[in-house]
């Protein structure tokens, strides 16, 4: 199906701000605490946890995903993918370097 849409740079930009989207979501509804959102994240990286929501920010790209494939919109998918592949790249780094 021919859309302007179906493109793996659009497809590859969209799975690129979701989870940052998410973890502004996440940040915003769960955290109670006085910290802005980027000192925030420098103490989730301090404390080990910035993997594990990465993680979690991750998870609506497969929703995403699933959307792009049914609507025939694949190299849309191939980019959310793509981007999906580079965060779980930046998590191994972050889990096993720092």
């Amino acid at each position: 199906m021919n859309c302007k849409c179906n493109k793996l740079i659009i497809g590859l930009l969209v799975g690129l701000v979701v989870p940052i989207l998410m973890s502004l979501i996440l940040y915003t509804a769960l955290y109670k605490g006085g910290l802005e959102f980027l000192p925030f994240l420098s103490e989730m990286v301090r404390m080990g946890s910035f993997g594990k929501l990465l993680s979690i920010s991750v998870l609506p790209n497969l929703i995403l995903f699933f959307i792009a494939i049914n609507k025939e919109r694949l190299l849309a998918a191939r980019g959310i993918v793509t981007a999906t592949l580079l965060y779980a790249i930046v998590v191994l780094i972050v889990k096993f370097m720092l």
